[in-house]
């Protein structure tokens, strides 16, 4: 299901391969509870599908996240002591808006999880008896993805002292730069309140109509996460869209492997399909925004030189609506999407969840069990989310040296899905469904 600004479009997909489409020219969640009634009226019409054989929603909201503008942020950088350079700051993007004051306090710790120095209680008391009441606040500490404690703790000092709205944490983010971490989580912390709004209405409005469906949102990856984690992670779905998108085309032309392209017009774009996932990146970066730390599908737009430097010509798929060509390269499609693109992909992405830690080891045995330890709590997770645990598969499992220079440190990153694959997911060619 994908929610817009003016339309909430939902698309079936059954068992048997066939899918179908309805949509409310309404936009945001005001619309939710009236595409509810609309596709049981046409499940019920069509003979399409039956209410109790509803047994999963997912939404694409990327389209209508936003930020909250009223509260701003306060940041609380710990440290062992202020940056000589610029790299610890906030950008000019997006993130850098919302902040209204940053302040630095001794602490943090070592790469091995050592206190470096003590967390300087009093200094941070003091800030958060003289900040306004119910503002936001983020807490980054250096060292905090091996010991969390020193922003644990700055973070009861701030409920205890400043009565805040919220209190977030950058180690919530995986990145092995401060920066990074922290635009982050200032980003997420701005997009929360309206998320939590947003699961709340969506939420309700499908227990009214199909009380028994499991609810899901998309993330940047391509994959789905259960819809009340929108309300503490916005961010890991705000850049969804395009990943959703390249899983519907994927399902149109029954691909598992390879590269796609979709065409619509002057927002067409490449990406690569991986087991049945869109390829990732660690981090999105895009020109002139902030870098953040979300495991985003890696789209590219579509150029002579990236088309002609691949060995195997692209598959390209028509958006709902666009042209058959992509434009200035006269490449032709290999079919038009007869559903939108960005809802078939949210009712086709499969349960995802990934496991990026960084950890302490003391010989390839310890590293060996970090990676098992992090595959069975991955696996726990999708089976935790609705998943059946023969259908989990871990697609991407390492164990990588991390930038810190020391030997013991080392990063664990698992990548696991679960679901039907979305190369074998519709009946397409002769079987399809034209609505």
């Amino acid at each position: 299901m994908r929610i817009s600004s003016d339309r909430v479009v939902g698309v079936f997909v059954r068992d048997d391969g066939n899918y179908g489409m309805h949509f409310v020219d309404s936009g945001d969640a005001e619309a939710a509870d009236a595409l509810f009634r609309g596709l049981r009226r046409y499940a019920s019409d069509s003979g399409f599908v039956q209410d109790e054989e509803i047994s999963s929603i997912c939404f694409d909201v990327s389209a209508v996240l936003r930020r909250e503008e009223t509260t701003p942020v306060s940041v609380v950088r710990i440290a062992p002591r202020p940056p000589i350079d610029p790299q610890h700051e906030l950008g000019n993007g997006r993130a850098h808006a919302d902040v209204l004051t940053a302040v630095h306090i001794a602490g943090g710790h070592t790469t091995l999880g050592e206190e470096i120095v003590p967390l300087d209680v009093e200094a941070l008391r003091d800030f958060a008896a003289a900040a306004a009441r119910g503002g936001r606040y983020v807490v980054t500490s250096v060292g905090a993805l091996v010991n969390t404690a020193h922003e644990l703790a700055a973070g009861r000092i701030l409920m205890e002292h400043a009565e805040p709205q919220s209190v977030a944490y950058s180690h919530s983010f995986s990145n092995s730069s401060f920066a990074v971490r922290e635009r982050t989580a200032v980003l997420n912390s701005a997009l929360v309140p309206f998320a939590e709004s947003l699961a709340t209405s969506l939420a309700l409005a499908a227990e009214a109509q199909v009380p028994d469906a499991r609810l899901y949102v998309t993330t940047n990856d391509g994959g789905r996460m259960p819809l009340s984690r929108l309300s503490s992670t916005p961010v890991h779905s705000m850049y969804a869209g395009q990943a959703s998108e390249l899983i519907g085309a994927a399902a149109l032309s029954n691909l598992e492997d390879g590269a796609v392209i979709v065409a619509d017009g002057p927002r067409s774009f490449h990406g690569e399909i991986l087991a049945g996932v869109p390829a990732v990146v660690p981090q999105r970066q895009r020109r002139g925004e902030d870098t953040l730390a979300t495991q985003s599908a890696k789209v590219l737009p579509v150029t002579e030189f990236l088309v002609g430097g691949q060995a195997k010509p692209p598959t390209v798929v028509a958006a709902e609506g666009a042209s058959r060509l992509v434009p200035h390269l006269w490449l032709r499609a290999a079919r038009r999407a007869d559903v939108d693109l960005r809802a078939l992909g949210a009712a086709c992405a499969p349960l995802a969840d990934w496991v990026t830690q960084v950890v302490t080891v003391g010989s390839a045995v310890e590293m060996d069990q970090a990676l098992a330890a992090a595959e069975a709590r991955a696996t726990a997770r999708l089976v935790a989310f609705g998943a059946a645990p023969s259908e989990v598969r871990i697609i991407e499992s390492g164990v990588a040296a991390t930038a810190y220079e020391n030997p013991r440190v080392v990063s664990v990153r698992v990548r696991a899905l679960a679901g039907q694959t979305v190369g074998s997911m519709l009946r397409v060619g002769e079987y399809d469904v034209a609505l």
